[in-house]
């Protein structure tokens, strides 16, 4: 293998994409979904296909081995390798063509985005496996996926009309399903292509019997390399031969997929049995049920955990059912699918006794709720974190229906032998059998067990005809057991490897065997477990547990790689499409830095550059189904490098914003002039980074505490004791852009407060929150902050105040990032009585006790957007409920992204760009015609709004104080117009 430095060198001015060789960056991709651990020589990220052509010729050159990937959501460890690791997930993400009944994209473009792009003409991709929303068209070519409805619509290779394939030389090839009497496809065949055609078609031919014979008995096989209809009475089909075989072949840029109609209707129901036996054999009658596109049987265990999952519990499944079956049928219409969704009822009982728990239905509403507890059952696995888990290894196996009671039995018996439980999520239809022991990964003794379970039961599917791979790939994880199954057949997958391979460069150690020189099982390492010296370093934050403990309860599944509604996730991803942007990249970060503990291995300047692609939304925290404090360990790596380093310029503005805007704001009529130039802008971005193209508001000339100051309200109420019932009192929290920008927000929250019969004190000593310092991993300042607000805030906490925000990021700081700075009482006491203000009086409303005397003089269509932060707080927004309230306002909630902002990061230079890109969504529904305000609780958010669509946006708060009449002003403001520098 040559070095790093020579691959760099080498590579320097004629590879145009990004080459990774630094130690932190290739750790992301040393893991995917599965429980391997391969750390790769380099990873590249190619900006084309020219580019990826001289990666590839290059490495042909050096016998380097190549490894594609693509979200990396396999479970077998296909995109594992000790080579080159290729993310074709970046930049091959181009739909190039949408017709009638097929539709052309490159490689890195996601199932859901395909479908999206179908839907309008009525039409869909028929494979539909469970990553959908994530996996790339890419990943399923490689592995050949299907999905629940595999027995109707089949596989991927099914669907496949062309193929463009870049083979080991670096040449590329456009492959269509060859036509009878049509040579077309031949005409510009290279002399590459044309050595492959002839040699593949001499082999397939000479072994024409061994490969009909060796077939296992099951349809639904995509193990090692699928042959018997390769070769056909049309010549040669290079499309179906490279569909399935993960790379190891040639590399995939682009497809052609056939299409089919979306059905007319969809029904599902779903049918409890009191034993596993029975709901077996009762799924198996409804393959010859009209309709039936899939029928998934769950298990007790499964059940179980569903009932775990939040949402999930308007399914009620009595404690005496054993198995579920969860069927769905497509018709022409909703009325025929109800119909046959009936009839297929009815089948299954006459087989034996079933208990309908949900539907037969074609409602929105109970298809959502029955596709819910089918999620909740995935959520529930992954919701287990750490020590024992659903683990996937023997999770892919497939075998012919009338043998699938009998393999399923087998499979519990060796499970009890080796003292283990297991779950089964069964397609019963293709009797694909999903089984995942419990095992604790970091027991050595559960690792142990792994091998002979799996030998165990790979044999028994292969003695009963099945296949030990029917969905999920070959990869790492059964490629030691493919030549148990084909037997005979090997020396012809052999020789094809060699006919397309002959040095061995695509993705080795898969399918024809294992590497011999590594081991077969590159198992994860165990957390807690480190090969040198125990750890030494002392988590920066505070943490209940090791900082590497909760990053080894991510599971690597990819879905924080999630780029539609309504899942948010990473908005830096969604503006990147980088794997380091991930939440999983942090969370692999910091699993595979445990065996070296030492303070500089976390504070690397490439670890930093990893964190700072965390801008502490906190979407995958909410959002993730394991829960991954990933912002908390992308601060505790911030943290470790701040202490040794300092921070750059950009950092160091975000980190010193509040404290600048304190400065600026004391000389509020020079800075507003200065903002307001564009010269002065250009030397500030020049020196301090600060984007020269932002639209930035102006400082007030008196801060709100001077205001409130003078109105009496930084003075305390003397509570009379006698009295019968003492006012509700509140004590609030400013925070520094409503004290210092737009005080107006301020003076709404307090009106409306005081107005509903609130008593409001504003402690006249407040800090900022600090959360902008924090975010910069200036966790010491950070600290000091938090301490002397809370200090502050306990005593009128104990008092009897509660704590009211208008800014959604100072209540999450309040009430959930001082908790990691500070392990005391009072910071408890603080976080559990903080209240955002229009969650404050949401409740209010809830308790009967908000006045509804609303009277705008106009009516007003406000787009309300969602910010991340009032998300992260949890519960429903309160905001758009509020407004909604009051007569002759019209509401359309934006919940489809981040805005892109991220607090004081989209301010920056480098931000700009990318932070315009995380919010399109956002922005593109904000620009609709019928809009005409926006409306959200951040900030920040509220600048991007305003400057993406050119409508002025308030705060709810503000809203609501000029629906009370208490601040008529504000109509002068919604009549202005936007300037090129104004919030006011």
């Amino acid at each position: 293998m040559i070095s790093h430095s020579q691959l760099t060198d080498d590579l320097r001015g004629e590879f145009r994409g990004r080459l990774h060789v630094d130690a932190p960056t290739r750790t992301l991709f040393a893991t995917d979904a599965s429980l391997f651990q391969v750390l790769p020589h380099a990873v590249a990220v190619p900006t084309d296909e020219a580019d990826l052509q001289l990666l590839i010729r290059y490495a042909h050159e050096q016998a380097l081995p190549i490894i594609p990937r693509g979200a990396g959501t396999g479970l077998a460890g296909e995109s594992l390798g000790w080579g080159i690791v290729v993310d074709l997930s970046v930049a091959f993400r181009r739909i190039l063509d949408v017709a009638d009944d097929r539709i052309t994209v490159e490689a890195g473009v996601t199932l859901s985005q395909v479908n999206a792009a179908l839907a309008a003409r009525g039409r869909r991709f028929a494979p539909h496996p469970a990553s959908a929303a994530i996996c790339t068209i890419g990943g399923m070519i490689a592995t050949n996926a299907s999905g629940g409805n595999a027995y109707v619509h089949g596989y991927t290779r099914d669907h496949i009309l062309g193929l463009r394939a870049i083979w080991d030389d670096g040449e590329a090839a456009d492959l269509l399903r060859p036509i009878a009497n049509d040579a077309s496809t031949h005409d510009e065949d290279g002399p590459r292509l044309v050595e492959l055609r002839t040699q593949t078609t001499a082999l397939l031919a000479a072994n024409r019997g061994l490969i009909q014979v060796t077939r296992p008995q099951t349809p639904f096989n995509r193990c090692g390399y699928v042959l018997h209809d390769v070769l056909g009475a049309n010549g040669l089909d290079l499309t179906r031969l490279l569909v399935g075989t993960e790379g190891t072949l040639a590399t995939t840029t682009r497809a052609t997929l056939g299409t089919i109609p979306l059905p007319g209707g969809t029904a599902s129901v779903i049918l409890g049995f009191r034993s596993l036996t029975d709901a077996l054999r009762a799924g198996l009658t409804l393959r010859a049920a009209e309709g039936v596109v899939s029928c998934d049987l769950l298990d007790q265990r499964l059940v179980a955990l569903a009932r775990t999952v939040e949402g999930a519990e308007r399914l009620v499944v009595p404690q005496s059912i054993v198995a579920v079956l969860v069927v769905t049928i497509e018709a022409a219409s909703a009325v025929a699918a109800e119909t046959l969704a009936q009839s297929a009822v009815e089948r299954a009982g006459r087989v034996h006794p079933t208990v309908a728990l949900a539907g037969p239905s074609s409602g929105p509403e109970d298809l959502a709720t029955i596709a819910q507890f089918r999620t909740a059952i995935v959520s529930g696995m992954y919701a287990l974190g750490s020590g024992a888990r659903p683990v996937p290894f023997i999770e892919d196996i497939a075998v012919p229906g009338e043998e699938l009671v009998r393999f399923v039995s087998g499979v519990t018996e060796v499970l009890r032998r080796n003292d283990m439980a297991g779950s089964f999520l069964i397609h019963v239809l293709a009797g694909q059998v999903h089984t995942r022991p419990f095992i604790d990964l970091n027991n050595p003794a559960d690792r142990a067990r792994l091998w002979p379970v799996a030998d165990a039961i790979h044999g028994l599917a292969i003695s009963l005809g099945g296949s030990i791979s029917t969905q999920h790939g070959t990869g790492l994880a059964r490629t030691p057991w493919v030549e148990k199954q084909y037997g005979p057949l090997m020396p012809v997958f052999r020789e094809l490897k060699r006919i397309f391979d002959p040095k061995g460069i695509w993705n080795p150690g898969k399918i024809i065997g294992p590497d011999p020189s590594r081991p077969a099982w590159p198992l994860r390492a165990e957390v807690g477990q480190p090969t040198e010296a125990p750890p030494t370093r002392q988590p920066l934050l505070l943490w209940a547990t090791s900082p590497e403990l909760e990053a080894s309860r991510c599971h690597g599944c990819g879905e924080c790689r999630v780029q539609s509604a309504p899942t948010r996730m990473c908005p830096t991803f969604h503006a990147t499409g980088q794997e380091a942007a991930t939440p999983r990249a942090k969370a692999n970060l910091f699993r595979l830095l445990a065996s070296d503990a030492s303070t500089d291995a976390l504070s690397a300047e490439e670890v930093r550059e990893i964190a700072d692609l965390c801008v502490n939304c906190k979407m995958c925290l909410s959002e993730c189904r394991s829960h991954v404090n990933v912002p908390k360990l992308a601060l505790e790596a911030k943290a470790a490098h701040y202490a040794l380093h300092g921070l750059d310029r950009d950092g160091w503005l975000a980190a010193r914003l509040e404290g600048l805007m304190r400065v600026a704001g004391t000389f509020a009529f020079t800075s507003n002039r200065l903002l307001g130039n564009p010269a002065a802008r250009w030397v500030m971005e020049k020196i301090f980074g600060l984007s020269r193209k932002r639209t930035l508001p102006k400082f007030a000339h008196r801060t709100y505490l001077k205001r409130a100051k003078r109105a009496g309200l930084t003075e305390r109420q003397v509570v009379d004791p006698t009295a019968p019932e003492a006012p509700q009192r509140v004590a609030y929290f400013v925070d520094t852009f409503a004290n210092r920008i737009d005080t107006q927000i301020a003076m709404a929250t307090t009106a409306v407060l005081r107005h509903n019969g609130i008593e409001v004190y504003v402690p006249p000593r407040q800090y900022g929150s600090g959360m902008t310092t924090l975010v910069e991993g200036d966790v010491d300042t950070a600290t000091e902050t938090a301490e002397f607000n809370v200090r502050l805030l306990a005593e009128l906490v104990r008092d009897g105040y509660s704590v009211i925000c208008s800014e959604p990021t100072a209540a999450l700081a309040l009430s959930k990032d001082y908790l990691d700075l500070l392990d005391t009482p009072d910071a408890l006491l603080v976080a559990k009585n903080t209240f955002e203000v229009t969650d404050f009086l949401w409740r209010l409303h809830e308790a009967g006790k908000l006045r509804t005397d609303f009277n705008i003089p106009r009516s007003l269509h406000l787009g309300h957007h969602v910010p991340c932060h009032v998300k992260a707080l949890g519960g429903l927004p309160a905001g758009p409920r509020l407004l909604a309230l009051i007569p002759g306002v019209l509401i359309t909630t934006i919940d489809k992204s981040c805005s892109g902002m991220a607090g004081a990061h989209g301010l920056k230079a480098s931000a700009y760009a990318e932070s315009l890109i995380a919010g399109e969504p956002m922005l593109a529904s904000m620009r609709s015609t019928d809009i005409e305000f926006g409306s959200t609780e951040c900030s920040a958010c509220r600048l991007q709004m305003q400057e993406g669509s050119n409508k002025r946006t308030l705060h709810p708060i503000q809203y609501l104080a000029f629906a009370y009449g208490l601040l008529p002003e504000i109509e002068w403001r919604l009549r202005k117009p936007l300037g090129t520098h104004s919030t006011e």
